[in-house]
């Protein structure tokens, strides 16, 4: 008896390999996941390739052309110098050779109103939104509202959907933070911002030396209390201390402060608060530590796209974005931090630390 075609392709796809993604597939699907509407709004609403195919522009003209704000331009741009649609060169932004041919209206091949039919989607009219205004309350609780996700996270149901989704982020990051993080000559780390407490838990475990504190606002900080004590660590080694980090003063006891996955939800008048709140509460020869996604712009090099893809989403919904390696430098530095180092981690993310020197 013969096989029909079909029974044959079956049998054939029965035993053919699945490739199954990875942790970082994993992840990248959910950061990644406003980028194509942010492409979407530039190519439909701002005809984006049209205007640079018929004259180079600096950002400044850009952003006055269109009526744009500052940081989500920041952020499109660097996607789109990710993806090979912009360059710069001598400090003006120009269409790529690909980005002419198919999403300007001057070429017979452009594809840019097969683009456009998804303008009208409202996740993509809310990017465009964005791009004009630079507002950040686009958490949708119900029909017809919105918030903050600041304001979200002083509501107990949201507060703990959130620490619990960023405790099992944390499950993945924190082992490789522990092993980047070199806690050998600490005794106390000042978690600031630190959720659940999964990033000191792992240095605690770590380092059997080391104890630490986490500042949080409630409601998180029950949270954190409750995770902490079910990995046995508080109270003995971990304590938590219930405040906010932008009005309350930090504690002085700490020799190093840990940012993990903070400093990325907040502008950079915030940013620079905080860095320099740490930098006054810790002692000479104390030590900062940022982690998150960095976006590796050292040697003027465009960023890599799945870190510019993830900006896309903290420029939507937070009053940040990824904040390159350069744009963290900038700001150390200008709080007075020194011997700034740089170690890449899994999955899009790496560590910048810092020290105070006398």
């Amino acid at each position: 008896m013969h096989s029909s075609p079909l029974t044959s392709h079956a049998r054939i796809s029965e035993t053919a390999p699945i490739c199954c993604p990875d942790i970082a597939q994993i992840i990248k699907w959910r950061d990644s996941s406003y980028a194509a509407d942010l492409y979407i709004a530039a190519v439909s609403w701002l005809d984006l390739f049209t205007y640079l195919d018929d004259q180079p522009v600096t950002e400044e003209e850009l952003r006055a052309h269109f009526v744009l704000r500052e940081r989500p331009t920041r952020t499109m741009l660097r996607l789109f110098e990710s993806w090979g649609l912009i360059s710069r060169q001598s400090g003006r932004l120009h269409a790529t050779p690909t980005a002419v041919r198919y999403l300007s209206g001057n070429s017979p091949d452009n594809v840019a109103s097969y683009v456009a039919t998804m303008k009208y989607k409202s996740s993509v009219r809310e990017l465009y939104e964005i791009l004009r205004q630079d507002g950040s309350d686009t958490w949708h609780v119900e029909r017809g509202v919105t918030k903050t996700w600041d304001a979200l996270m002083q509501s107990d149901e949201f507060a703990d959907l959130n620490t619990r989704g960023m405790e099992e982020r944390g499950r993945i990051f924190a082992p490789h933070l522990a092993e980047l993080l070199d806690c050998t000559n600490d005794t106390c780390v000042l978690d600031v911002g630190g959720g659940s407490g999964v990033y000191s838990a792992h240095l605690l475990l770590r380092y059997s030396s080391l104890s630490a504190t986490i500042l949080e606002r409630p409601p998180v900080d029950h949270l954190a209390r409750t995770c902490l004590t079910d990995r046995n660590l508080y109270p003995r080694r971990a304590n938590v201390i219930a405040g906010d980090m932008f009005i309350d003063p930090l504690p002085r006891n700490a020799s190093l402060h840990l940012y993990s996955h903070v400093l990325h939800n907040w502008g950079p008048e915030k940013v620079h608060l905080l860095l320099s709140k740490s930098f006054d509460s810790i002692a000479c020869d104390g030590r900062i530590a940022i982690y998150g996604c960095h976006p590796d712009d050292r040697g003027g090099r465009p960023s890599p796209a799945a870190e510019a893809e993830y900006s896309v989403l903290l420029t939507t919904g937070y009053e940040g974005c990824c904040y390159s390696f350069e744009d963290m430098r900038v700001m150390l530095e200008r709080t007075g931090f020194q011997e700034i180092e740089f170690h890449k981690s899994i999955c899009n993310r790496s560590l910048i630390v810092a020290r105070k020197i006398a």
